[in-house]
């Protein structure tokens, strides 16, 4: 709902079924009285990825989008995120640490063809331009350290990729719990409807008998 300043609030349907399980006819009661006015919202230049990130740590699943003060949409939890937003907000923690950007870096290069053919170039060149004579002790001292310091760094990458599984997992935990709390709410949604649905035929039945008696 837009106001004089903005965006005033917003109302979804989970509003309308607590109004309904309120008993309380929805005829009677304005929009203005109902929605939620203390927004969250994003403009239209945010990344999609950062408005599910707002959106899964506010607990909400509609995020306006709002550019000088004019409402222009809006996102819901339900539409595609290129990325996890808790494996974007690690990422970020990632991207604080030098010692974790140098890691990376020397991993992802150890791992790629490039690294092969510097290693190809370098062990042809030591034994054609005649370094050490055979059996290269040094060279085999050198590769010997440097195996030693790549299993490291493989080490280091296999305990990153258990701690992205490990953020992953906490982050399914948290929607879990907050699915179940969510569940638990619409089951007494659903209980407060039943029982209004009941109480509204006993009161026809007995609005009928009572006609019935009368003529």
């Amino acid at each position: 709902m837009n106001g004089p300043q903005g965006p005033a609030g917003i109302i979804t349907e989970r509003d309308y079924v607590n109004l309904v399980a309120d008993c309380t006819d929805p005829a009677s009661v304005s929009v203005g009285q109902r929605m939620t006015t203390d927004l969250v919202t994003v403009t239209s230049n945010a990344d999609v990825t950062d408005a599910a990130q707002i959106m899964a740590v506010r607990h909400i699943r509609h995020l306006p989008v709002v550019d000088a003060g004019k409402l222009v949409g809006v996102i819901s939890i339900r539409d595609p995120v290129a990325r996890h937003p808790a494996l974007h907000k690690y990422e970020e923690e990632r991207r604080r640490s030098l010692q974790a950007q140098i890691a990376d870096r020397i991993t992802n290069f150890a791992g790629s063809m490039p690294f092969v053919y510097v290693h190809a170039v370098w062990f042809t060149l030591w034994i054609v331009l005649a370094v050490e004579p055979f059996p290269f002790g040094l060279l085999t001292m050198i590769v010997s350290l440097e195996a030693i310091f790549l299993s490291t760094f493989v080490m280091i990458s296999q305990n990153r990729a258990d701690e992205k599984r490990r953020v992953l997992a906490d982050h399914q935990w948290e929607l879990v719990q907050h699915e179940e709390k969510q569940n638990e709410e619409l089951l007494q949604l659903s209980e407060n409807i039943l029982n209004l649905t009941s109480e509204v035929h006993q009161l026809t039945v007995a609005t009928d008998n009572k006609k019935l008696s009368v003529h």
